[in-house]
């Protein structure tokens, strides 16, 4: 977690045209990469190998820096649940193939928040033995237990985010629990949210202090990302806060019948040429 926070305080002091200019090569570098990849695995390059899969809608925070402060879709009383049989459809369809990539289980709401992760993270282990499952989540409901019981479900990792000043008290509590532990026990990759990360402005929805440079707008979603919201709606990107952009639903539709859809196929054909036509997309990359 030091190392981590350190490279990123390097990174930070380096010039702006440094800076571009790696951000740049490593988009270039990571397309290429993905394909090749994903043809190895599963016959073709154009696939995705992470999937954001959103099982509730509520959020225990209000993030400035997320469309939950300004909206009402994340309020406990407003509250969505994923259904377990449409839970269940997707990663049977998954494994149909084997899949081995990354699926996390959110969108904008946090995942802890679900009374039923721990099971469906078993189901998924099951269904998906080579799967990387990660839970992305502020952190504030991780407890000792709970964490034991999500591991022991079969979760790889948990990428924690902090967004206040201090670390929440129960994270403390279980980073001390993991230094007597097993060094391969302790699952948390950690980061602490800072005005020289480069942050999102979520299509549009949310002012950052550090925009995306309009001068060379690059998309790192849609190309090999799948998320899924709450209804079993396959959606533009994680930026779509609102569902606006619906490729499919896996209700009634099967997952790679959605994905193989001739105006998807398009869309993340031009998004690799950096062309946006979406006024969601422009707004996002900061060229509207």
């Amino acid at each position: 977690m030091m190392l981590n926070q350190i490279k990123k305080s390097l990174y930070s002091f380096l010039p702006k045209k440094i800076r571009k200019k790696i951000k740049n090569f490593y988009y270039d570098s990571i397309i290429p990469f993905y394909n090749l990849r994903n043809k190895i695995r599963y016959g073709f390059g154009d696939f995705f190998d992470h999937i954001a899969l959103e099982t509730t809608t509520y959020c225990n925070l209000r993030c400035n820096l997320c469309p939950n402060s300004k909206y009402e879709r994340g309020l406990l009383k407003n509250q969505k649940l994923m259904d377990d049989k449409l839970f269940k459809k997707i990663i049977n369809e998954l494994s149909e193939f084997n899949y081995r990539g990354q699926l996390l289980f959110h969108f904008y709401g946090e995942p802890l928040t679900d009374k039923r992760l721990p099971e469906f993270v078993s189901y998924a282990r099951k269904r998906l033995p080579k799967a990387d499952l990660q839970i992305n989540t502020n952190g504030f409901l991780l407890t000792i237990p709970l964490y034991e019981k999500l591991v022991a479900s079969g979760v790889d990792s948990f990428f924690i985010t902090q967004y206040f000043k201090e670390i929440p008290p129960n994270i403390k509590k279980l980073l001390i629990y993991l230094r007597n532990k097993p060094k391969k026990h302790n699952k948390i990759k950690y980061r602490v949210l800072g005005s020289e990360l480069s942050l999102s402005n979520r299509g549009g929805e949310i002012k950052v202090d550090n925009p995306v440079d309009s001068e060379r707008p690059i998309c790192a979603y849609p190309k090999n990302i799948l998320n899924i919201d709450y209804f079993g709606n396959v959606i533009l990107c994680c930026n779509d806060y609102h569902s606006s952009i619906i490729f499919g639903n896996l209700k009634r539709e099967k997952l790679l019948n959605i994905w193989n859809k001739s105006d998807y196929r398009k869309f993340r054909k031009e998004l690799k040429k950096r062309i946006f036509k979406l006024s969601i997309c422009r707004r996002c990359v900061g060229i509207e």
